[in-house]
């Protein structure tokens, strides 16, 4: 009989590991047998299954809609050969549900369950081996969950497996920053920006890498990048810490003497002389704020 391997990430895709076709679904069946995959652990009511699917259908309507579905999903994953009930299982109240007692793979469910298992461990005492596997793992994340199918289901367990994907692509960061292999640290940084532009305290992250791995220059040209994402998509400036830290960059970049590439020396030098002027400029309005302070109480007690 074979294994029976299902992929989500990216689509849908299924296929029998002794058979040379890929099983063709349509994008409704495709739905249907994603959301018993992702709900695996348990058995759902007809009914249930049919509102979420046909809920605009009268109930009568609905119900038949979901028989069909399942009688030709039935017929896709259980051809001739593979005895019924194999892999969708039907109880007497009428409950259905992924036989999760079958052979099968499932991309999503390795992809959690081991993504889970490695987090739990420390980056900082993960060994050569433990990462490498986690890179494996990740590797299954070849495209968001189920794309093209917007339910809101779908949406919900997209954005889960996504902040999941993120997490592990962290953790990869974390690791190699912390053993000084710092060019894979910003390799990984640049793969989360990719996939969340927004996310500033990665941002700081690459502005740390590039520091510690002598890339003053573009250090602060990350700050910018940040800077201009935030101003044009948000209409926000970064966070004071992500400012501080560019602060900090300019400052090494200025009493460091080592040669930099000249025009990125050039515009660094205008933007500490700039930094210098606009703390002067904020030193002499708090003493204007504090002396006007001073008459208005003085006026008062008048």
């Amino acid at each position: 009989m074979g294994i029976l391997q299902i992929t989500l990430f990216g689509g849908v895709r299924v296929t029998h590991n002794n058979l040379l076709t890929e099983v063709r679904l349509t994008r409704e069946i495709q739905a249907l047998l994603a959301y018993l995959l992702l709900q695996r652990h348990r058995v759902h009511p007809r009914e249930v299954l049919a509102g979420i699917f046909w809920g605009e259908r009268s109930q009568e309507k609905a119900r038949g809609s979901l028989n069909t579905a399942l009688w030709r999903l039935k017929k896709e994953l259980e051809p001739e050969g593979i005895p019924s009930g194999t892999y969708l299982i039907s109880t007497h109240p009428g409950e259905v549900g992924f036989n999760r007692e079958s052979q099968y793979w499932l991309d999503v469910e390795v992809f959690e369950e081991e993504t889970n298992h490695f987090l739990t461990y420390p980056s900082q005492t993960a060994d050569e081996t433990h990462v490498q596997e986690l890179e494996k793992i990740l590797g299954l994340y070849k495209g968001e969950l189920l794309e093209g199918i917007y339910k809101d289901w779908a949406l919900r367990e997209r954005e889960r497996l996504r902040l999941l994907h993120l997490r592990g692509l962290l953790y990869l960061l974390q690791y190699y920053r912390f053993h000084g292999v710092y060019e894979k640290g910003i390799a990984y940084g640049q793969h989360i920006l990719e996939l969340d532009p927004f996310r500033e305290g990665i941002h700081r992250e690459m502005m740390r890498l590039y520091l510690l791995n002598g890339q003053r220059a573009q250090a602060a040209r990350q700050y910018e990048i940040c800077r201009n994402m935030l101003a044009k998509e948000l209409g926000i400036s970064p966070m004071e810490e992500t400012q501080a830290l560019y602060v900090r960059i300019l400052s090494e970049v200025h009493n460091d003497r080592s040669p930099l590439i000249s025009d990125e020396s050039s515009d660094l030098e205008q933007a500490i002389e700039q930094l210098h002027k606009a703390s002067k400029t904020i030193d002499v309005g708090q003493a204007q704020i504090q002396k006007a302070i001073l008459f208005i109480t003085k006026s008062k007690k008048y």
